[in-house]
């Protein structure tokens, strides 16, 4: 007569529970591992990616600083240059002189008038 060989290879059933219970505890514990590793690779791709773009960032904050300083001082030397003193020095270097008696377009008579007479 034959005997049967117990179900799990002749080992016992406690043996056996004994050893499936290792390797599922053995897979879960491989996967938390896994899941921690990938979840900090993800945070070093992140990290890297803010780091670069706060380089950026500040580069950007920088040359628009510059720009802001280049605009103040062409607004200083546009508000300079439209001062009174400084047009007629211009006018003067250009040859032109200010007119002692004003002179005046009629643009009814089509006539140019001095200021010296009345003005109709």
């Amino acid at each position: 007569m034959r005997t049967r060989q117990p179900v799990g290879g002749g080992l016992r059933p406690a043996a056996v529970s004994s050893h499936v219970r290792h390797a599922g505890r053995t897979s879960f514990v491989m996967l938390v591992a896994g899941l921690l590793a990938a979840g900090l690779v993800c945070l070093l791709v992140v990290n890297t990616t803010l780091a670069a773009n706060s380089i950026q960032i500040n580069q950007l904050e920088q040359a628009n600083a510059a720009r802001t300083q280049q605009v103040q001082q062409m607004q200083q030397e546009t508000a300079a240059a439209r001062s009174a003193a400084v047009i007629a020095k211009e006018a003067r270097k250009l040859g032109m002189r200010p007119e002692q008696v004003p002179a005046f377009v009629d643009l009814r008579h089509h006539a140019l008038r001095s200021g010296k007479g009345p003005m109709r």
